[in-house]
């Protein structure tokens, strides 16, 4: 039933980070009359612009907007509305966790998880890689979006359906073994004519989860600045696996330290829309729950 899942929003800008940070300003290079009146305006912002977190048995995932994605724009133009074009997608009852984004101000990523959902209400899970492909030959190229899924079929839990279409990302690891490593897939993205896009199929092991994200995930920062992203993410993995991508997203966003033309700045991560799903087989349920969760993807107004 609905009340297994669980949706929390969390801010973009906690509350004085502003005041705490002022060095967040230094690059843009505005006047001081011009900073000041950004400065009044700022703290509207703190804690009024949300991303929400999607919990359920046996999986987490959330979608962020970016927080130096959002700071620019404030900064250029006091916009009084946010834009995510990444899309998150849970289907509990037929087991089909996905992350889409689609390149600039558009809803196309929601777009393909509505007509996605419409097609798993009258087809099994097991056409999946038909689905898609049905889909693809609906969107248009200058639509197009990314599409990574991983579907874990209930009648075969040895085993998980991937497909992977663009630069959003799936990885397969194993908590025991503390790796991760990335699933291969079609660099094309959903809405490419005379594309067909194939799924893959992975062997699980006890202990095996999945982790999908956009590419906005590149921003997270690690331990050693040389660092794989796979070590990075693996970072911030322990036992408790709902914190894992509470932790990750918060991570990708937060303020840092850098050098821009021989003088410190602070900057934001989060400089592109960032998405993660977490799906661990194991602890996934049958909740009786034949609905779906559908996150992001279009423009709000602050």
């Amino acid at each position: 039933m609905a009340e297994n899942f669980r949706i929390q929003h969390y801010p973009v800008f906690e509350n004085g980070v502003f005041q705490k940070h002022p060095t967040l300003f230094d690059r843009f290079g505005y006047s001081k009359k011009r900073l000041e009146q950004i400065r009044q305006v700022l703290p509207k912002y703190e804690e009024t612009i949300t991303w929400p977190l999607l919990t359920g048995p046996g999986f987490c995932g959330a979608t962020h907007p970016g927080a130096d994605n959002i700071f620019v724009e404030i900064m250029v133009g006091f916009n009084d509305s946010i834009y995510n074009s990444d899309c998150l997608y849970v289907n509990p009852s037929h087991r089909v966790f996905a992350i889409s984004d689609a390149p600039g101000i558009t809803d196309c990523s929601r777009r393909l998880f509505q007509q996605l959902d419409e097609y798993l209400k009258t087809n099994h899970a097991d056409d999946l890689e038909t689905i898609v492909n049905k889909t693809n030959k609906e969107m248009r190229e200058r639509e197009g979006a990314t599409l990574s899924l991983v579907c874990l079929p209930k009648d075969n839990v040895d085993s998980a359906t991937v497909l992977v279409a663009g630069d959003t990302l799936v990885f397969h690891g194993n908590l025991f073994h503390r790796q991760l490593t990335q699933v291969e897939g079609n660099p094309n993205f959903i809405g490419t004519a005379y594309t067909y896009f194939q799924s893959s199929h992975v062997e699980l092991a006890p202990g095996d989860f999945f982790v999908i994200a956009s590419d906005g995930i590149s921003s997270i920062k690690g331990k050693h600045k040389e660092a794989r992203l796979e070590d990075t993410i693996l970072e911030h993995l322990d036992s408790d696996t709902e914190k894992f991508v509470l932790s990750a997203i918060r991570r990708s966003n937060q303020c840092y330290e850098e050098t821009l033309y021989d003088r410190g700045i602070t900057r934001f991560g989060g400089s592109d829309n960032v998405s993660m799903l977490l799906v661990y087989p194991e602890k996934l349920e049958d909740t009786g729950y034949e609905g779906s969760f559908i996150l992001g993807g279009h423009t709000e107004r602050i």
